[in-house]
């Protein structure tokens, strides 16, 4: 049995390529004392490294446990595709609500255009109309003649 030092608890960790944490933990589940030498089969365990079971039950466990996280992970990745192509539809669906008032609001400027038009001509033609008006008021005092103006006039 060949024992390896370690001056201190980081160098251990590094060598080990694990956190001082871990270690510390580690430390704790395999009853180790931390005190700086190591037997090989101390430095495996707190490494992490595992001795598989002759029989392979162990094997077997964690390949059915992992059967189990794929599945989980793939029903997942199939719930998040479908949320995914359903948020796809609605921002489909939004593109398209917003190009509708888009055309909306280009045909509400094009009325309100035309509606402006419209006023300024009918301001045109008043203000022409106003003004003919007036001439017309204007030359009908002039050509009123009283009777006797006309008689004598």
């Amino acid at each position: 049995m060949i024992e390896h030092k370690f001056s201190s608890i980081s160098n251990l960790s590094k060598y080990l390529q694990v956190s001082r944490t871990t270690l510390y933990k580690r430390a704790k589940e395999h009853n180790i004392t931390l005190s700086g030498f190591y037997s090989d089969e101390q430095l495996k365990k707190l490494s992490g490294v595992q001795y598989m079971n002759t029989n392979n039950e162990h094997v077997k466990h964690s390949n059915g446990h992992i059967e189990q996280r794929n599945e989980h992970f793939e029903q997942e990745i199939t719930f998040l595709k479908k949320q995914l192509s359903d948020q796809n539809k609605h921002v489909a669906l939004i593109i398209n609500q917003l190009k509708e008032k888009d055309n909306q609001i280009g045909l509400l400027n094009k009325n309100l255009d035309q509606a402006q038009q419209l006023q300024l001509i009918a301001e045109q033609r008043l203000t022409e109309t106003k003004s003919t008006l007036i001439e017309f008021q204007e030359k009908e005092k002039n050509t009123k003649k009283g009777f006797w103006n006309k008689l004598f006039g």
